[in-house]
């Protein structure tokens, strides 16, 4: 067994574009090595500067195997006394076979000549060479580069490859580069030329360049650093993932500095500071004991050390002018009220079809007073329509035009300066909550009243122009903004008919080409699509999402209540057969078509589905009170009680049964189940 290593050496490469490159790196080569019958164990690593991809345990060549070719069909391959044909002969000269080792093999079109001949592996070097550039080449990226002669396109110029095979170069090219031995250190500590034998070599070599190419380890030295450096000045640092993940994709060496601001800065909203320097500066505060802000900051540096200071002084300098400028808009912003910044929106295009910000505001207050009569929350309405007029006021101001990361922040902070209400405040501090699956929602009801108004406000007019998502494709990021709404709705608990919410929301729009029987079945699927996003995350098993997402489904907070009646009661003795039961009731119902009526219990012929009947027409009054009461766990052991009669009647009973009354009678007994128990779920489409 062989370790194969790969690294390209480029230009630094956005950090931000690092995690996924090296996820589709090592994917993609472990999967077409997989392919051609070539497996390992595969490690990936990334620096500022390079992809590296180590794999372990590697044969030496593929697999040997056995292709099977079909040829001629038989009654042309061989003749009537059973010699081959020319036919034959010529297809065996071609597979490399003998015309007698030839078989005759039967398929679903007849019988057919195919050959079988065992096909030697390829060296896995050979094979490494011809899969690997096209998985770099495919490769994507947000933004891309060109270079030379402008025919190579990748994120960053690449200026070496090195390729080796249990030490042996693999002989490839890519981007103009071919393929050796040689890298090269740390562009400023070590830059010079490093000779690589095998990967153990490479990676020594590298950590004595001040390169450290594992991800890991450079992550957590960072954190360890940047513990004792806070710990210096009676902190700790801030606790921001998300910041140290790229810091750590930012460099080869990893180096943290310390430096200080003007503490009369502190004066400012946190809010502010922590934006500008994450941000901004991508620097990490030093909080106290308390959690409070203190004047030190915490600076990635590509070096382990910073001697002379010049790089902690570098970093105070331009991070004291931003701060600089972000009270100078501060303060001046605090000159004109919000409210008096409302009018100012029709200056500012939301959408060329939709209209400017100010119309958009008059749609909002509208929508938020008619989705609190909607919800229920009639008591809410004063504060969302106050929150949606003040909602996008932040929009004109100085403050968000310089730092257009605190939109909406910054509209709350201004607003609570301004004395609003606390609920209002809040809501328009928490508008664009939550941005992501793992978000917390607007904290108030009032906030999320107007959250949700916001996102159907841009999913109804965007689908009313017929500017849907399609694939991979969604710039306006719509399925976010459906995202946002059924998230608030779920955590709220919220239950909102969403083909109500939908026509309220398409209502305030005017003159969009889409009629509403069009968009609102549309947009209802595309925010259940979210549903269903969200609900696997919450790890519920696919068929149990399609057995309730496939009947009626208007409200998410009732969809997700089903789902998890469905997900507490498939593992009981008696609902395996009742779902059995029920897919064969929907076959048999998919036979016979829709039809209308109630049974006839004067037409129940056998004592089976007699049984059946009376088991189930008891059942169905209290299947009713608990679906009505949304006690949906309760009702499914109901109806799985009815297990057992269903599957008597099925044993005992001919449902196509001849008399034309009777077997009608039968479909409008399983139908009349089947549509009660589609109240809950689909069962048939339940997996076992």
């Amino acid at each position: 067994m062989s370790d194969l290593l790969i690294e390209i050496l480029a230009e630094e490469i956005p950090a931000g574009v690092l995690p996924q490159a090296r996820t589709e790196l090592l994917q993609g080569l472990a999967a077409a090595l997989k392919e051609q019958r070539i497996n390992g164990t595969f490690f990936i690593h990334s620096t500022s500067r390079r992809l590296v991809v180590i794999a372990r345990d590697l044969p030496e060549a593929q697999d040997d195997m056995v292709a099977e070719t079909t040829g001629p069909p038989a009654s042309a391959a061989y003749d009537a006394a059973g010699k081959p044909t020319k036919a034959a002969e010529g297809f065996a000269r071609s597979q490399g076979v003998a015309v007698e080792d030839l078989l005759v093999k039967a398929t679903t079109k007849g019988d057919y000549c195919t050959a079988r001949r065992l096909v030697a592996g390829r060296p896995t070097p050979e094979v490494v060479a011809e899969v690997l550039p096209p998985i770099l080449t495919k490769m994507s990226f947000p933004r891309m580069m060109r270079w030379g002669d402008g025919s190579f396109v990748w994120v960053r110029p690449v200026h070496s490859l090195v390729a080796l095979f249990d030490g042996a170069v693999i002989d490839l090219s890519l981007f103009g580069v071919e393929a050796g031995r040689m890298t090269h250190g740390h562009r400023t500590l070590a830059p010079g030329r490093l000779i690589i034998v095998g990967v153990q070599d490479y990676l020594q070599k590298l950590r004595s360049s001040f390169v450290e190419p594992d991800f890991a380890v450079r992550r957590r030295q960072l954190v360890e650093r940047a513990e004792a450096l806070a710990a210096e000045v009676g902190g700790h640092p801030g606790h921001d993932q998300a910041l140290f993940d790229t810091w750590t994709h930012l460099v080869e060496c990893p180096g943290l500095v310390r430096g200080t601001f003007d503490p009369r800065f502190l004066a400012l909203p946190e809010e502010i500071l922590v934006t500008t320097m994450r941000h901004h500066q991508k620097v990490l505060p030093v909080r106290d004991g308390e959690g409070i802000l203190t004047p030190h900051f915490l600076a990635v540096a590509d070096q382990a050390g910073d001697p002379k200071g010049l790089i902690a002084r570098g970093n105070e300098w331009v991070l004291n002018a931003r701060f600089a400028d972000a009270r100078f808009f501060f303060e001046d912003d605090s000159k004109t009220r919000l409210e008096d910044r409302v009018e100012r929106l029709a200056a500012l295009s939301f959408q060329e079809k939709l209209g400017d910000y100010l119309k958009k505001t008059t749609r909002l207050e509208r929508l938020s007073e008619e989705l609190a009569e909607l919800l229920g929350l009639p008591e809410e309405k004063p504060e969302a329509s106050r929150a949606a007029r003040l909602l996008k006021a932040d929009l004109v101001t100085g403050m968000v035009g310089e730092f257009p990361e605190l939109q909406g922040i910054v509209g709350g902070l201004y607003a609570r300066k301004e004395g609003e209400a606390e609920e209002v405040w809040q809501a328009v501090y928490d508008q664009y909550r939550p941005a992501t699956a793992e978000d917390e929602v607007p904290r108030t009801e009032a906030g999320g009243i107007v959250a949700l108004a916001d996102r159907l406000d841009t999913l109804a007019g965007f689908f009313g122009l017929g500017l849907v998502p399609t694939g991979s494709k969604d710039p306006y990021a719509l399925r976010r903004s459906a995202l946002g709404v059924v998230k608030i709705l779920l955590d709220k608990g919220w239950h909102l008919d969403l083909a109500s919410a939908v026509g309220k929301a398409l209502a305030q729009h005017d003159g969009l080409p889409r009629a509403a029987g069009e968009v609102v079945p549309e947009l209802v699927t595309f925010l259940l699509d979210r549903l269903r996003f969200l609900l696997d995350r919450r790890g519920h098993r696919a068929d149990e999402i399609e057995a309730v997402l496939t009947t009626d489904c208007r409200d998410v907070v009732d969809a997700a209540e089903r789902v998890a009646a469905v997900s507490a009661i498939r593992g009981q003795a008696d609902f395996g057969p009742l779902s059995t039961a029920f897919k064969r009731v929907q076959n048999i119902l998919a036979q016979a078509g829709e039809g209308t009526g109630e049974p006839d219990p004067e037409k129940l012929t056998e004592d089976a589905e007699r049984q059946l009947a009376s088991d189930y027409l008891q059942a169905r009054e209290l299947i009713d009170e608990l679906v009505t009461q949304r006690s949906y766990g309760e009702a499914l052991q109901v109806m799985a009680s009815l297990g057992p009669s269903l599957d008597r009647f099925f044993t005992e009973v001919l449902v196509m049964a001849p008399d034309p009354e009777v077997r009608a009678n039968r479909f409008a007994l399983l139908r009349s189940m089947r549509d009660q128990f589609s109240r809950v779920a689909r069962f048939s489409e339940i997996q076992s």
